[in-house]
């Protein structure tokens, strides 16, 4: 991750959702985490109070969220269980295939 002046981010994908409040009005993410901010979307950060933004820095010793989560599900994964799909937001939900008994 890497906080860097919002128009400098044209291009970079975010590490997490920003969220715009609007009293009375809205409270709801306006860009989601992964989104790639493109140009048009520098007005709205900013109007959104966001004057940087931590980007997601790609090198082969960091993993998203996700891609760690999936390798935790692997590993904790037995057999009867299976996953909820997709895993999203470093989530990763386990169940077991059968209720117990059956």
């Amino acid at each position: 991750m890497k906080l860097i002046q919002t128009e400098k981010t044209v291009g970079q994908v975010l590490c997490h959702d920003i969220t715009q409040i609007i009293r009375g009005v809205t409270k709801d993410a306006v860009f989601r985490q992964g989104h790639m901010i493109r140009e048009a979307d520098v007005p709205v950060l900013l109007s959104a109070g966001k004057d940087h933004i931590y980007i997601w820095e790609t090198d082969d010793t960091k993993l998203h969220e996700d891609e760690a989560a999936d390798i935790l599900r692997q590993i904790c994964q037995g057999e009867g269980m299976e996953a909820s799909a997709p895993e999203e937001r470093g989530q990763a939900v386990r169940r077991p295939r059968h209720p117990s008994g059956h």
